[in-house]
């Protein structure tokens, strides 16, 4: 009984019919392709800057492309970072895979980057200070970092830190 089917289906007679109804319907798809609007076409967005400056209520603070406040770490010597461990598990470092652009009033000058152990990312690094973002900031413009165990403030425009160090003084 399949013999006799395949038999069918290989007659010459079919091959012609078969070959045009397969033309046929590729033009009616092509032709239905070709009606159909054009697809939307979404603009790409140029790279945001790893760095920008923004208001806050510290004043202008240097943040990340998300508007995250940046801090430095007084216990970091010579721009390398000493926040490993549990300590970047509360105040994350900024790292790059690239090189870090900067934003308005970022001064480029000033903007580098340095290996950091354990990780093929670079931590950016602002006027000699490594960068670092906290948990306790959970949205764009907070600043609840500063000042905290007289060891952790937002960076300036500048490259400096903003506020004062108190007596109590302390690492993390």
């Amino acid at each position: 009984m399949n013999s006799g089917y395949r038999a069918t289906l290989s007659h010459p007679r079919l091959a012609v019919p078969l070959a045009i109804t397969a033309v046929v319907a590729g033009v009616v798809a092509l032709w239905a392709v070709g009606r159909s609007p054009p697809a939307k076409v979404r603009p790409v967005a140029a790279r945001s800057p790893t760095l920008e400056i923004r208001r806050s209520g510290l004043g202008r603070v240097l943040v990340d492309s998300r508007g995250r406040t940046l801090y430095l770490f007084l216990e970091d010597a010579a721009g390398r970072s000493t926040c490993y461990a549990s300590c970047a598990r509360v105040w994350p470092p900024l790292l790059v895979s690239g090189r870090p652009t900067a934003g308005l009033g970022v001064k480029a000058a000033k903007l580098e980057t340095r290996a950091r152990r354990h990780s093929r990312l670079r931590q950016v690094v602002y006027n000699g200070h490594p960068l670092y973002t906290t948990v306790a900031d959970e949205r764009p413009g907070q600043t609840e970092g500063q000042g905290f165990l007289g060891t952790w403030f937002a960076v300036s425009p500048a490259g400096r830190q903003i506020g004062k160090a108190s007596g109590a003084g302390g690492g993390y």
